[in-house]
């Protein structure tokens, strides 16, 4: 299995350094503007991504390679985390290579193998997690717990999703605790609380609102987003959560096999509870949610890492005894994974086709290097108009960090997000060079003529003497979304939107 991730890594970095042809998609251009700003936390996720991306960057320069090189190690070190597991629970060898594979396979884990969201690191720290736990309740060594605990608390700086690990955990090992001392639990709690430490600390100095942001996407009381409960009620659609249970089918039939595992194992294997209790909660707390607030696609996919070394028992003696429900799962998940991954490497060779390349939209991935030419053009005329030097700015955080990373000498661009009625605050509001609201920053700017992208006329005629709605770039990506002139800055009007 070591041979099969090496392998399957050194094939990724080849690709995206020699061959992928996808431009930075919103999120990883945002979180590499974080790796330019390191800080012990950021508004609405930990350090973690912006870490590791200032790191390989560090080394090997500011190219998209570079920025996405973290993802394909963390898929590595996931792969054989979720093996080790498997081998530990299974006793066979055979079971981690196949867990192994399928981590490779499922469809949301091969893609963010390769593009750099939060996902990757924090699916890995999860599988560590679960690697770590079942070891510790198999053979009773302290240290393995409290490698659990800095697990998990390496994943909390990547998303705070895995605290609902941490719980289930916490659940599996409570029927262990005779076997640790006290010294081990305090360990690993002090492990867990390192991880927690840097984001507690930033939150506290900039009036929680990550905690806000969090209940703004629960549509809660408190955020940053109007509350989905007001006074008219509790509000719901079933359509949030047949949505949620469909989401759950991207991976596969590895989650249905792996809850068959567990519940027919249940009382064989310490490893096997362990297992499962590492993806129960966030499953299903997750559904649980969607009764309240709709939910979106990654939220719960940490859920399918302890179900991966599950599913993995049974398919060795399945194959070999030809039992063909067993055979089908492994096959229907390893042709999914080659699909995707064919998809994937594939998708601008079929966008360019006339008959159905209006099929493909690829266009979010794939257009940031011409529309930023397209971009400097209308900077240079917009300066040579006015004499004045033109600044950026945009509607959403994703176009303003894409900007900033590949308009020539990567400019400061600025967001205006949140000045939009109903919108929620970004990061660019919390750094004092790109935060509209200061007096400093509106005065740098007064008088000068910028380039906005997207938004709507009324809203940029409120900050600008003059606007020209010049129409959406020739490569833009999405539908509706106009570029304009801004001319003689004024400052925007006072926020209408939701407050800090």
């Amino acid at each position: 299995m070591l041979t099969f991730v090496t392998l399957v890594t050194l094939a990724r970095i080849v690709y995206l350094v020699w061959i992928c042809p996808y431009t930075l998609v919103e999120d990883e251009a945002h979180y590499w503007e974080w790796s330019r700003r390191l800080a012990w936390s950021y508004y609405s996720k930990g350090p973690g991504v912006a870490w590791v991306i200032a790191l390989s960057t560090s080394l090997f320069g500011h190219v998209e390679w570079a920025v996405r090189l973290p993802a394909v190690f963390a898929s590595a070190i996931g792969s054989l985390a979720v093996a080790d597991a498997a081998v530990r629970v299974s006793g066979d060898r055979r079971s981690g290579f196949v867990a192994a594979v399928l981590y490779q396979c499922v469809p949301p884990f091969l893609v963010v193998s390769l593009l750099m969201t939060i996902d990757g690191p924090l699916l890995a720290c999860w599988a560590l997690a679960c690697a770590a736990a079942v070891r510790a309740a198999q053979d009773g060594r302290g240290r393995w717990l409290v490698l659990t605990g800095a697990a998990l608390g390496l994943g909390f700086v990547f998303k705070y999703t895995i605290v609902l690990a941490g719980f289930g955990l916490l659940v599996a090992m409570f029927g262990q605790r005779g076997r640790f001392a006290r010294r081990h639990w305090i360990g690993a709690g002090v492990a867990l609380l390192l991880g927690l430490l840097p984001v507690a600390i930033w939150n506290a100095q900039h009036d929680w609102v990550t905690v806000r942001h969090l209940l703004g996407h629960l549509g809660l009381p408190g955020g940053d987003l109007p509350p989905t409960q007001g006074t008219g009620g509790w509000r719901y659609s079933p359509l949030w959560t047949l949505e949620y249970l469909g989401m759950l089918l991207i991976a596969g039939p590895v989650v249905v096999l792996g809850i068959l595992v567990a519940r027919r194992r249940w009382n064989e294997s310490a490893g096997v509870r362990v297992l499962a209790w590492a993806s129960i909660p966030v499953l299903v707390f997750y559904f649980l949610v969607s009764f309240i607030a709709q939910t979106e696609g990654n939220w719960a996919m940490g859920g399918f890492v302890g179900l991966l070394p599950l599913c993995a028992i049974p398919i060795p003696g399945a194959i070999e005894r030809r039992f063909i429900p067993v055979r089908a799962c492994w096959r229907v998940t390893v042709g999914l994974g080659l699909l995707t991954g064919l998809f994937f490497a594939w998708a601008p060779a079929l966008a360019r086709s006339p008959r159905f390349g209006h099929l493909v939209p690829i266009g979010r991935l794939t257009g940031m290097r011409s529309y930023a030419v397209e971009a400097q053009a209308q900077v240079d005329a917009l300066r040579s108009l006015s004499g004045l030097e033109p600044f950026l700015v945009s509607a959403h955080y994703g176009r303003a960090s894409q900007m900033a990373f590949y308009m020539p000498g990567r400019p400061v661009v600025y967001c205006s997000s949140s000045f939009s009625p109903g919108s929620r605050r970004t990061q660019y509001d919390l750094w004092p060079d790109t935060d509209l609201r200061r007096v400093e920053v509106q005065g740098r700017l007064h008088g000068r003529p910028a380039l906005l992208f997207g938004g709507e006329l009324g809203f940029w005629e409120g900050a600008f003497e003059e606007v020209v709605d010049i129409g959406p770039l020739p490569s833009e990506p999405k539908k509706g979304r106009s570029t304009y002139q801004g001319w003689r800055f004024r400052g925007f009007p006072p926020i209408i939107g939701p407050t800090p």
